[in-house]
């Protein structure tokens, strides 16, 4: 009822659609068998109007429930037309018992809308929130990152976990640079206050990566060493003497872009970045389009 609720008053300011295609009652509860390189050539052939249908890297499909629930599989994409064809490409040998065509929020990032900030900082909630990196992030046990972001001269603790594929990204960040970040507030714990398990990172500029070293005797080809403190280096060699060190600049691993999770660690919310510049805006039910279908067999 509370589903059904929250359906009914949605305010779609985007949408994708979702068809189920639903098992005989017969085949509730048994294995579900469907060619993996019939879903692979599906993705391949309906993107980008379908999406998070096969996991390429892993081989993996998406679309297949592993509970015992009537539906066989579904399929997430922009239009009917699209759907429709999807399940044209699709091969199996068990006979399905028809298809319903859902209006749904999957796809669209709607939780990670909110503004995040100090004042609605609660346990569970969602949403994104823009500042500076204020420290180096930190790889602890499991390879997960966690960093903080200084926001409106409040400081927010990040968490990228190791399943999500964007560790390599979290943990090249550096002390300045502007992101944007989206996810959902964790409660506090012993050993940390309230967290943001981060969906996506958007990097907004890239602070400059300087590296300072001892000068170079340009003479000796060898570099100097330090006197001591604020007393400049000295090359051991001819004697030559330089009073700063030399600083270098280092070419940054990450770019200003948007990163989300891999493939297989999406929410059902999560916008793929196929759908980053799509928005499909609410029209009227059209009952000329085949909507839903009861298969004769």
């Amino acid at each position: 009822m509370v589903g059904a609720i929250g359906a009914i008053g949605y305010d779609f300011h985007d949408h994708t659609l979702e068809l189920l295609s639903y098992r005989k009652r017969s085949k509730f509860g048994k294995e579900r068998k469907i060619t993996t390189t019939s879903v692979k050539v599906m993705q391949e052939k309906t993107f980008p109007n379908t999406f998070n249908s096969f996991d390429t890297k892993k081989g993996r499909i998406l679309i297949t429930p592993h509970g015992p629930d009537p539906v066989f599989y579904g399929i997430r994409g922009e239009n009917v037309d699209s759907l429709l064809y999807a399940t044209k490409i699709l091969k199996s040998e068990e006979k399905l018992d028809g298809y319903m065509i859902f209006k749904s929020n999957q796809g669209t990032g709607d939780h990670l809308k909110n503004e995040l900030n100090f004042e609605n900082m609660f346990p569970y909630a969602s949403g994104k929130i823009t500042g500076i990196v204020s420290n180096s992030p930190k790889i602890v046990k499991g390879g997960h990152v966690f960093f903080k972001i200084n926001s409106n001269n409040h400081e927010f603790w990040c968490a990228v976990y190791k399943e999500t594929g964007i560790t390599t990204i979290a943990s090249n960040l550096i002390k300045g640079d502007k992101i944007c970040v989206g996810g959902g507030v964790r409660k506090a714990s012993k050993n940390f206050p309230r967290i943001i398990n981060l969906e996506f990172i958007e990097i907004i500029s890239l602070e400059k990566n300087i590296s300072l070293s001892n000068p170079f005797c340009q003479k000796c080809n060898k570099k100097m060493k330090s006197k001591g403190k604020n007393q400049g280096f000295q090359c051991i060699r001819c004697g030559r003497k330089a009073m700063n060190k030399t600083s270098s600049i280092i070419s940054r691993k990450i770019k200003k872009q948007l990163y989300i999770p891999k493939i297989s660690a999406h929410r059902h919310l999560t916008r793929p970045l196929q759908r980053k510049d799509i928005i499909n805006k609410s029209t009227k039910f059209d009952k000329s389009l085949s909507w839903f279908c009861v298969y004769r067999n």
